[in-house]
């Protein structure tokens, strides 16, 4: 068996998680790390079982697949960096993993001979160490060049990703998607604690009170799909309760009401 080295540039939560998660591909090989903080890589490296590097030249001579896992704003920057750097790129693969930028920012590589693609995972990572377990129930998002794109689309198939290719002039809206999904549903949640705890709840008990009915909703949705998730007034055509939650809410949160439940009367009407 021949192993494809893998290199990580930046060893933050999406590095170490994407890094330990990809170690369960049998034909990928122990990964690299590089840091602005050496700190940082040799952690990355120890949690991995692979190698810190203390420059990046060291890491991409040594490596077939080099993923960037940097703040979005330093990708381009990087990727001119490693254009410019005295090791040859020809055939190698660039990644970055970032979902609101498409892998245009990668040009420089591919002027110097790489296969660049962008590789975005619908997961929120939010630690280095323990998000990696949850990575094989993600959807990966994948596009740029096709010789990178289907190396990487081999990779998900072995772990058993659902995966699928999008164009990259829609990576902002891909991750405005994301985005609603993930973060607005976080300040939804804490607009409707809010409006508990006006009832009388803490707002630690407002948050704990609502869990049990925000999960089986989202579980419903994952497994049966929106329309026949909705539940509630405006899936009964209620709209006698709908005016009358109106008119005790304002300001934010009576707008957030109106929007959000004219889309409901939409997703109903579908049914």
């Amino acid at each position: 068996m021949i192993l494809a080295p893998v290199g990580f540039v930046g060893a933050g939560k999406v590095g170490c998680s994407l890094a330990r998660y990809l170690q369960q591909d049998p034909m990928l090989g122990r990964p690299g790390f590089f840091s602005r903080s050496a700190e940082h890589a040799r952690e990355a490296a120890e949690f991995c079982e692979g190698f810190a590097y203390d420059s990046v030249a060291g890491l991409v001579r040594d490596s077939r697949f080099i993923f960037l896992t940097v703040p979005d704003g330093a990708i381009r920057e990087l990727a001119e960096g490693l254009a410019a750097c005295s090791v040859d790129l020809t055939g190698k693969i660039v990644v970055h993993c970032s979902g609101a930028t498409s892998s245009d920012a990668l040009t420089a590589c591919r002027e110097a001979g790489a296969h660049i693609a962008s590789m975005h995972p619908l997961y929120a990572v939010s630690s280095r160490f323990e998000c990696w377990r949850e990575l094989g129930h993600a959807w990966f998002s994948l596009e740029g060049d096709d010789e990178a794109v289907c190396l990487l689309e081999a990779i998900l198939d072995r772990l058993g990703n659902r995966h699928a290719r999008i164009d990259a002039a829609d990576k902002v809206r891909y991750h405005a998607a994301a985005v609603m999904a993930s973060n607005l549903v976080v300040g939804l949640y804490h607009e409707a604690a809010s409006q508990l705890a006006a009832c009388g709840l803490s707002q630690d008990d407002a948050e704990a009170a609502l869990a049990s009915l925000f999960l089986g909703n989202a579980e419903h949705i994952s497994h049966d799909g929106c329309a026949a998730a909705l539940t509630g007034p405006a899936a009964r055509g209620d709209t006698r309760t709908i005016e009358v939650h109106l008119s005790c809410l304002s300001g934010d949160d009576r707008q957030i009401y109106q929007l959000l439940t004219n889309v409901l009367y939409r997703i109903a009407a579908q049914r």
